[in-house]
C-alpha cells in the first residue's frame, strides 16, 4: 500500500511539463477535454469552492495578457473581476491567502496605475496548485498518452512511444533482493539497487534560502514504521531531508527520475534530529545484499530506518556526515541552524516580531498605573540575564529597595507581575525561589516587595503557590535554597502544587515516545499509555493552574514559583491567564501570551529542546513546553467554542518548535536574543501564521468573557493523538480531527449556500 501505482508512462523520460504543456496549444486543449470529463468530486481544487478549469483559465489570460501591450490595465481589470473578488463568476480567490486577497482589493479599489506583476503572487499559488493536483492526474491519464503520441515530447520518441533502453543486468546482490519472501526487503518492488542517473533540478527547495545539499544516487529501501519496505530515493537540504518513491516498471535497473514521478514518503527537518547512529546491518538481513543500515531519531518521535547494500560504505558515511553537519552545526552561536538562511517575507503589515509589547499589553490588560510601574531596572539584563529588560513592579516600591531582592530570589528572579483582574485587581505574579537555606535566611525587602503586592491588588491574603512537591522544596534548602518561610510574611499562605521536576516529565514523555512507536498488543495499549504517567502529569499542571484561576475570581492575589521560575511557573502562568482572559484564547492574544510568559521570562528553550546539540542524553533537556501545549489542547477539547484558534494552530508551533526555521524559539533568554540579533536574521513563527490566519480560524468560536472551568476527572483528559501518534499511520489512519470535521461542514455549507443562490 506504501508504493505508488505504476502509471502507463512509467518507465519513460518525461520532457514535458507543466510549462512545455501550456505552451502547446493541442496539450492546453487536451488537458481542458480532461478536466471536462473529470468528475468534480474527485477533483482536490473543488474542495475549496474553486474549479480546476477556472485555475487553467485565469492562468491562460494572466500569460496573455503579459503579451498585451497598451490594453493591459483594461484587461487586468477583466481579469481581477472574473476571477478574483468573492463574487466573482469565476472563483479562483478560494486558493489565495486572505493577505494576497487584501492586497489585490487595495490595489484595484484604490485608482492608482495598476504593476505589470499585480497577478504574479496570485499566479504563482494557482500554477502551483493546478500543477500539483490536477497535472498530475492529467499525467496518468490517456489523454496525456494521446498527446505524447502526437507531440512526440518522450524522449528519444519519433511521434510514437518509445520504450526505455534497459540497463545493464542487475549485480547478484540485487537479484537475490528481487526475489525474497513477504516481510523481507525484496518482496514490494522489482527495483533494483542500481545508481541513478538524477537531475539536478529533480528536487525542488520549497523554502527561500533553501539548498540541496546531498543526494543518495542509489536507491536505499527505508523501513516506513508499519513493517513494510519501500524503494526509493534520499535527498538533503540545508533544511531538511526528503525520501520519496519513484516510479519506475518491475524489472527496470535505473531511471531519469523528474519530480513529478517521486512520490514523498517523508520529510524530516534537519534540527528536529535528536541522534544518527551508523551500524552494521542485522545478520537476517546481511544475507540479502544489505550492509549497513542508518537509524535517525527525532526530537518530535519520529524514528528513520535507511538500509545500504553492499560496497556502499563510502555514500552512508558521507550521509552521516552530512547529517550530522547540518543538524548539529558547529557554530557555537547556533548561526548555522536554518533560520538563519530562511529568507521568507512577509506583507509589513503582518505582525511578527511586533506581536507582543509591554506597554501595549498593559494598557489592553488596564493595569492601574497608580499601583503599578514598569521599572528597567534590569535594561542591561545585569540584574537578571533570564528576565526581560523591563519588568511591572508595585509602584510604590523603588528601584533602589528592589536591589536587595535581586540577591534574594534563586538566579535573581524576583516577583514581578503577569496579570491584573480587570474587576477586583487580584494580581498573578511570578518568581523564582528564596534563598532560604538550612538556616532559614530572611530578606526585609522581599517580605516588603510581597506587602505591596498585596496592597495594589486590593489588600486581600496572598496566595503563594509553590509548584513543586513539598519534599523537592524542603531537599533544596540543603542546597542554599528552598520556600518561603510564611511566618515571616505577614498575611500569606503557602500552597504546594506537587508538580514533579523536568526529569519526571522527560522520562514520562519517553516512554510515552517509545509507546506510539511500538507495535504494541492493542489490548493492553490504554493500560501502557496509563503506565507512561503523561495524562497524569498533565493533570497535576492543570490543577495547579485551575487553583490560581478559582484564587483571582474570588479576589485573592497569586504569586507562583517552582525552583527557578522558567519551567512549571511559566506552565500555571500562562495556563492561569488562558482560562481567565478571554484575550489569550484569540489568534493573536495566544501568540502575545507564549511571547510574554514563555519567551520573554526565559524558558530555556535551546536547553530544554537542544537545538543544533548532538548531546541528546543532556538531562537539561525535557518537554516542557510541549506539556503546555498538550494542556492547552485540552481545554480546547473541553470548551471548542472558547477558542479563535483550532488545532492547526498548536500543531505548526510543535512542528516548528522543533524545525528551527524561525527564530522565535532560539536560545534562551531576550538577552540571548538581542546579542545574537534573531529579530534582524531571522523571521518569526508569527509572521507565517498571521500572513495565512484563515488556516488557523476555528468556525465554531463564540466569543466568551467567562473564566474557564476545567474538569480533572480521569476521562477528561485525552491522548493527543494528531501529535503523538502522527507518525504511527498504523494507529492514526481513520481518526477524524475536529478540523476535519469543521472544514466538511464549512464545505457543506458552501455548497448550500451557492445552491439557494442559483434558486433565486
Amino acid at each position: 500500500p506504501m508504493m505508488m501505482t505504476t502509471s502507463p508512462n512509467a518507465g519513460r523520460v518525461l520532457k514535458s511539463t507543466f510549462h512545455d504543456l501550456l505552451c502547446e496549444p493541442r496539450g492546453v486543449k487536451l488537458f481542458e477535454q480532461f478536466l471536462a470529463n473529470e468528475n468534480i468530486s474527485a477533483d482536490p481544487l473543488s474542495s475549496s469552492g474553486v474549479s480546476a478549469r477556472a485555475c487553467l483559465q485565469f492562468i491562460l489570460e494572466v500569460e496573455d495578457n503579459n503579451r498585451t501591450g497598451p490594453d493591459w490595465g483594461k484587461k487586468a481589470n477583466d481579469i481581477y473581476n472574473n476571477y478574483l473578488q468573492d463574487k466573482s463568476p469565476h472563483q479562483v480567490c478560494g486558493l489565495l491567502p486572505q493577505s494576497t486577497k487584501f492586497e489585490l482589493d487595495n490595489i484595484f479599489h484604490s485608482g492608482k496605475d495598476i504593476q505589470s506583476d499585480v497577478f504574479n503572487k496570485a499566479y504563482d499559488i494557482v500554477y502551483e496548485h493546478v500543477k500539483e493536483d490536477s497535472f498530475k492526474r492529467f499525467v496518468r491519464s490517456a489523454l496525456f498518452s494521446e498527446y505524447q503520441r502526437e507531440t512526440g515530447s518522450l524522449s528519444g520518441s519519433t511521434g510514437a512511444t518509445q520504450p526505455r533502453t534497459p540497463s545493464a543486468p542487475s549485480s547478484s546482490s540485487s537479484s537475490s533482493l528481487s526475489s525474497q519472501t513477504p516481510n523481507t526487503p525484496g518482496h514490494t518492488s522489482q527495483l533494483s539497487l542500481q545508481p541513478h542517473q538524477i537531475n539536478e533540478n529533480m528536487v525542488l527547495c520549497k523554502l527561500p534560502g533553501e539548498k540541496l545539499i546531498f543526494k543518495v544516487v542509489r536507491i536505499v529501501i527505508f523501513d516506513a514504521g508499519l513493517r513494510e519496505w519501500v524503494r526509493g530515493l534520499l535527498f538533503i537540504t540545508n533544511f531538511r531531508l526528503e525520501f520519496g518513491n519513484v516510479t519506475a516498471q518491475a524489472g527496470t535497473q535505473s531511471a531519469h527520475v523528474d519530480l513529478d514521478t517521486l512520490d514523498t514518503i517523508c520529510e524530516m527537518p534537519l534540527a528536529a534530529i535528536s541522534r544518527i547512529e551508523k551500524k552494521l546491518a542485522p545478520s537476517k538481513i546481511v544475507a540479502q545484499g544489505i550492509e549497513y543500515t542508518i537509524e535517525i531519531l527525532s526530537k518530535d518521535g519520529r524514528r528513520l530506518d535507511f538500509y545500504f547494500e553492499l560496497e556502499s560504505a563510502d555514500i552512508s558515511s558521507t550521509m552521516v556526515r552530512t547529517l550530522r553537519k547540518f543538524a548539529f552545526p558547529d557554530e557555537k552561536d547556533k548561526s548555522g541552524l536554518f533560520a538563519f538562511q530562511y529568507k521568507g517575507t512577509f506583507p509589513a503589515s503582518v505582525k511578527g516580531w511586533g506581536i507582543y509589547n509591554i506597554y501595549e499589553e498593559s494598557l489592553r490588560q488596564r493595569v492601574p498605573f497608580d499601583k503599578w510601574r514598569v521599572t528597567d531596572i534590569n535594561h542591561d539584563y545585569g540584574k537578571c540575564s533570564s528576565y526581560p529588560s523591563r519588568l511591572i513592579v508595585p509602584a510604590s516600591v523603588s528601584d533602589e529597595a528592589l536591589e536587595p531582592v535581586f540577591e534574594f530570589r534563586s538566579k535573581g528572579r524576583i516577583p514581578v507581575l503577569s496579570w491584573v483582574h480587570p474587576l477586583n485587581g487580584a494580581s498573578i505574579t511570578r518568581s523564582s525561589q528564596p534563598l532560604t537555606g538550612l538556616r532559614q535566611a530572611r530578606c526585609q525587602a522581599d517580605e516588603d516587595l510581597l506587602s505591596e503586592i498585596i496592597l495594589s491588588s486590593g489588600g486581600r491574603s496572598l496566595y503563594l503557590l509553590d509548584a513543586r512537591p513539598k519534599a523537592n522544596a524542603v531537599g533544596n534548602t540543603v542546597k542554599g535554597m528552598g520556600f518561603e518561610n510564611i511566618a515571616n510574611y505577614s498575611n500569606c499562605y503557602l500552597e504546594f502544587m506537587d508538580i514533579p521536576n523536568i526529569h519526571v516529565i522527560r522520562e514520562s514523555h519517553q516512554k510515552l515516545d517509545a509507546l506510539c512507536q511500538s507495535y504494541g498488543n492493542d489490548e493492553s495499549w490504554y493500560a501502557q499509555l496509563d503506565a507512561t504517567k503523561w495524562l497524569a502529569l498533565l493533570r497535576f499542571v492543570l490543577a495547579a493552574a485551575a487553583r490560581t484561576v478559582s484564587l483571582v475570581e474570588e479576589g485573592y492575589p497569586v504569586l507562583l514559583h517552582c525552583s527557578d521560575g522558567w519551567d512549571r511557573t511559566a506552565q500555571l502562568s500562562s495556563l492561569a491567564l488562558l482560562m481567565l482572559d478571554s484575550y489569550h484564547r484569540t489568534l493573536q492574544g495566544f501568540q502575545v501570551l507564549i511571547e510574554k510568559e514563555w519567551i520573554a521570562f526565559g524558558h530555556k528553550f535551546q536547553e530544554r529542546l537542544g537545538h543544533g546539540d548532538e548531546n541528546h542524553a543532556d538531562k537539561e533537556r525535557a518537554p516542557i513546553f510541549l506539556q503546555f501545549l498538550d494542556a492547552v489542547h485540552q481545554l480546547t477539547i473541553q470548551f471548542p467554542c472558547s477558542f479563535e484558534f483550532n488545532g492547526k494552530l498548536l500543531h505548526t508551533i510543535v512542528e516548528h518548535l522543533y524545525s528551527c526555521q524561525f527564530g522565535t524559539f532560539l536560545y534562551n533568554t531576550e538577552q540571548e536574543r538581542q546579542r545574537h540579533r534573531v529579530r534582524e536574521r531571522t523571521v518569526s513563527l508569527w509572521s507565517y501564521v498571521n500572513a495565512n490566519a484563515e488556516e488557523y480560524m476555528n468556525p465554531f468560536y463564540l466569543p466568551d468573557d467567562t473564566a474557564l472551568q476545567v474538569s480533572l476527572h480521569g476521562d477528561s483528559l485525552v491522548l493527543w493523538r494528531p501529535v503523538f501518534l502522527r507518525w504511527s499511520r498504523r494507529l492514526m489512519r481513520n481518526t477524524l480531527t475536529a478540523e476535519m470535521r469543521a472544514d466538511m461542514m464549512r464545505k457543506q455549507a458552501e455548497q448550500m449556500t451557492k445552491k439557494m443562490k442559483d434558486m433565486e
